[in-house]
């Protein structure tokens, strides 16, 4: 139907609503894009640090706003109509004395129940957000290079050493910690029915017990690392690995 060239690097899914396909690029910019004809609506121009982490945060469209996580630790709110900021948010302040101690991503995707937003930043904080000002309703210290899930009252996230945390969803309160994937470099999770489900770099899918974190049951897809977050669509789950190898499992 139409193609369109933006001057940066995409390693990020877009955002398709409201009429606007809306993509980021690897220079921090966002581009409002008409989904009708792939003209450029609006840009909205964004510092990035000299050092980063190889990935990007895919922008979410709700409620006629696009939320994005930046690559110096912050979520930020634009209008989608126009690309106008309306709120930013610091998850990760970035603090050290070389580039490398100071990177502060918030890469993973952000997620939201239709009330508030959950966003993490890289040697940072997990925080519930409020969709129209950025106002944290809760915040609690979590370094992950992932984003979160969430689920009835449950968020879950996967931290940068591959620990998985359960936090209540209205307090922040944490309900649950499994460290037996420590070191095994996780992917995002998802949630599937009342099981929370990784990946892993030796090829391994994992389901969680929502409500406690135990085991509920283990697969191999492959051999080779599974680093995109697994995708839930009605009672089945899929997972690809890097070299493109996918899965679709069913919970029983």
């Amino acid at each position: 139907r139409w193609h369109t060239q933006i001057n940066s690097e995409v390693i990020a899914p877009p955002a398709i609503g409201g009429g606007f396909v809306v993509v980021r690029g690897n220079d921090g910019k966002l581009h409002g894009l008409d989904a009708a004809d792939g003209s450029q609506k609006w840009l909205f121009d964004q510092t990035v640090p000299a050092l980063s982490l190889r990935a990007n945060s895919a922008p979410l469209i709700a409620n006629g706003v696009v939320y994005d996580g930046t690559d110096n630790g912050r979520v930020t709110a634009v209008r989608l109509d126009d690309g106008n900021e309306l709120w930013t948010q610091t998850l990760a302040t970035g603090e050290g004395r070389s580039e490398v101690e100071r990177l502060s991503d918030v890469d993973g995707n952000i997620v939201s129940d239709g009330s508030a937003l959950y966003a993490i930043g890289y040697r940072g904080q997990i925080a519930a957000l409020a969709l129209d000002s950025g106002r944290p309703n809760w915040q609690r210290d979590l370094s992950s290079y992932t984003g979160a899930a969430v689920s009835g009252n449950t968020v879950v996230a996967v931290d940068s050493e591959g620990n998985v945390w359960a936090f209540d969803r209205e307090t922040g309160a944490n309900l649950w910690k499994q460290d037996q994937l420590k070191y095994r470099w996780l992917s995002a999770p998802a949630i599937q029915g009342n099981t929370v489900v990784v990946g892993d770099s030796e090829g391994f899918v994992h389901w969680l017990s929502l409500s406690e974190g135990k085991f509920a049951a283990r697969q191999r897809l492959g051999k080779k690392p599974i680093e995109g977050a697994p995708v839930v669509a009605g009672d089945v789950v899929y997972v690809e690995d890097v070299k493109g190898r996918i899965g679709a499992y069913r919970a029983h």
